[in-house]
């Protein structure tokens, strides 16, 4: 990868208002969604700055004052969220440019995805003149921004811990749903943006300011439409040479295509022209919102694979044999044990009903000293470049040996003591639970794994997939 550059982006004010007005509230003291959502949002992540509220009578919402109009506020506004029908947003623009407002974030809705002419006329008028004034718009239809360290988010219970994967969505819930999948797996954000429309800052905008964004070291993204296909074309090259670059792409088939048209106006364009786009650029396309989850969880922790040989351990010989299905049609490679690593796993491993071979069929995880007796030497292996052990809770063999938290959390530390010892990664697939009990424990574990630097995943196929995406970065990039 390429140095990225110390200057300060451009577009990089836009990410830190000092103070935000909110037009289009509701005088009903529930969130609900919309202007009261991004009110309880901002008041959740803390927002640092002061927030001011637009509604033509009630005296207060939430507690904060409320102002007739943008133009009654005594004190300056940079940004600005709209929540306001689409008929009041050409005064609220007005209104915008008379107090020297920044950015105007339009989740607003029913311009040119209507389909309609005249609301696509009105929507070409209102860029026209933000831009004329100087004011960057956002959408309009969308969600706009998460920003951890700047304590702006655009949906409630999004966190201020900032992390290195910025995101870039033209839908604001499946912004929402990645940080939402994300988070209970270690993965942190610094920008997340939901644009929408795109009728002024498009993707290629964002793309631009991740490819030189310090904060950002992994980019991923959701694109319905190709929007300035030359200029994307060229931003996503600029960012896939600095850093990772993976991209859900819909619009794949006939049914996507008119599904993303009334959803944010977008012309899907080409599936192969795009993955042509994707394999000058650097970049990975994945399939699913899930797969892009597994994709970043696997460049934020797993970060470089020495190649595709894996070892495979846990208990239940269907699910070892279905392991190796998963991940050799994922493109991983499960080289056949070496004499003297089957010899160190014999040592702790029962004969009856279990296998030494790869995938490795074994109860001794359960076991006292088994963990790290079984573990380390599949780690130390010299034909591993990873190693990949599957477990699940609330039923099956985990259940049986004693106290699974406390075990649970000794496998952590060993598991980290490996990995920092052989440089070599281990990534845990947690099988999921159908009960409650095991539930909770599946995401205390998940919680040790990621804070001791490991990735999990909900299943071995996620996990190889993940894995071979990683692979194909670098084998594009090296």
């Amino acid at each position: 990868m390429t140095a990225v550059s110390a200057a300060v982006p451009a577009l990089d004010y836009i990410f830190h208002p000092r103070s935000i007005a909110i037009a289009g509230v509701s005088a009903k003291e529930t969130p609900g969604f919309g202007g009261g959502g991004f009110v309880q949002s901002l008041q959740d992540i803390g927002f640092r700055g002061p927030i001011y509220l637009i509604h033509p009578t009630a005296p207060a919402i939430r507690g904060i004052k409320c102002y007739a109009s943008l133009a009654d506020v005594p004190d300056d506004v940079d940004y600005v969220i709209s929540s306001v029908p689409a008929r009041l947003v050409p005064q609220l623009l007005e209104d915008c440019i008379k107090k020297n407002v920044r950015v105007l974030h339009l989740f607003t809705a029913g311009f040119t995805e209507t389909g309609d002419a005249e609301r696509a006329k009105m929507e070409q008028t209102v860029v026209a003149r933000a831009r004329e004034a100087g004011i960057r718009l956002i959408g309009p239809n969308c969600m706009g921004l998460y920003v951890p360290a700047a304590r702006l988010a655009m949906m409630q219970e999004q966190i201020p811990e900032a992390g290195p994967v910025g995101m870039v969505s033209q839908s604001g819930m499946n912004a929402g749903e990645f940080v939402r999948y994300a988070i209970p797996r270690g993965v942190r954000c610094s920008k997340v943006i939901s644009f929408g429309n795109g009728a002024d800052l498009k993707a290629a905008d964002f793309f631009d300011y991740f490819a030189d964004d310090a904060e950002t070291e992994i980019i991923v993204a959701y694109l319905e439409g190709i929007q300035d296909g030359p200029r994307l074309a060229r931003a996503v090259r600029k960012a896939g040479a600095a850093k990772p670059v993976v991209i859900l792409k819909s619009g794949r088939t006939e049914a996507g295509t008119r599904a993303a048209s009334s959803h944010t106006a977008s012309l899907a364009g080409s599936l192969q022209i795009f993955d042509a786009l994707c394999r000058q650029a650097g970049a990975i396309r994945v399939e699913s919102l899930e797969e892009l989850v597994d994709t970043a969880v696997a460049f934020q922790f797993v970060k470089r694979l020495a190649g595709p040989n894996i070892v495979v351990v846990g208990g239940g010989g269907g699910a070892s044999v279905l392991a190796a299905d998963d991940l050799d049609a994922a493109g991983l490679k499960l080289p056949a044990l070496l004499p003297e690593t089957q010899e160190a796993l014999a040592k702790v491993t029962a004969e009856a009903g279990t296998s030494i071979r790869n995938p490795i069929d074994t109860t001794s995880l359960w076991l006292e000293g088994g963990f790290e007796a079984t573990l380390r030497p599949c780690v130390e292996a010299s034909n591993a470049d990873v190693v990949l052990m599957h477990t699940a809770f609330g039923s099956g063999i985990s259940s049986r040996f004693g106290d699974a938290r406390s075990r649970t959390a000794q496998q952590v530390e060993i598991m980290k003591k490996l990995q920092e010892e052989s440089g070599k990664p281990i990534v845990v697939a947690i099988r999921s639970s159908t009960q409650a009990d095991g539930f909770t424990q599946t995401l205390e574990f998940q919680e040790l794994c990621w804070r001791a630097g490991i990735a999990t995943f909900p299943s071995i196929a996620r996990a190889g997939v993940a894995l071979a995406n990683l692979l194909r970065w670098q084998a594009m990039h090296d």
